[in-house]
């Protein structure tokens, strides 16, 4: 019997090239590590994967030609923005300002959820915006991937504070 990790890392050698490969490879052993869970997601994505922890998602790894990384709403709702907002740098909050989901096909045709005139961390958002996976990060490698891992991090924390509570 084959077991999901490599099922998932089978897959990734498939569609990726060796540099996409590596970077992905390094994030998916930081989930691991990090005893996050990983499960097939109902989305009619082939390789699309949920991150979770508790039962909670915290976002989606999405391999094909290429492999990115979304952030699930969890961040920006009511309850868990002020946990949120104080794990963050100003650093990591331009970093997440400059990697808004606008482009998602899904969320600009409007079949997803998707809202204009959106404010995320005190900026607003004219276009729309993806408000199932309001980040997005495309092959992200070096630095990028740092930050990737963080907000992984950051969300495995709220969903501990939230369930603390």
């Amino acid at each position: 019997m084959i077991k999901k990790n490599q099922i998932i890392k089978e897959y990734a050698t498939s569609f990726l090239d060796e540099d996409k490969l590596i970077a992905f490879l390094s994030f998916y052993n930081f989930l691991n590590n990090n005893k996050l869970g990983i499960r097939k997601t109902g989305r009619k994505i082939n390789g699309s994967w949920a991150i979770t922890y508790k039962n909670k998602s915290i976002g989606r790894f999405n391999l094909d030609s290429s492999w990115s990384i979304n952030y699930f709403y969890l961040f920006f709702r009511n309850e868990c923005s002020d946990k949120f907002e104080k794990y963050l740098s100003h650093e990591l909050k331009d970093f997440i300002l400059s990697n808004i989901n606008t482009k998602a096909v899904c969320c600009v045709k409007g079949t997803c959820h998707s809202k204009e005139n959106m404010t995320i961390l005190g900026k607003t958002f004219n276009n729309r915006v993806c408000v199932c996976y309001p980040v997005i990060l495309i092959d992200p490698n070096g630095k990028m991937l740092e930050y990737a891992k963080e907000l992984v991090l950051i969300g495995k924390n709220i969903i501990a504070e939230v369930a603390a509570n």
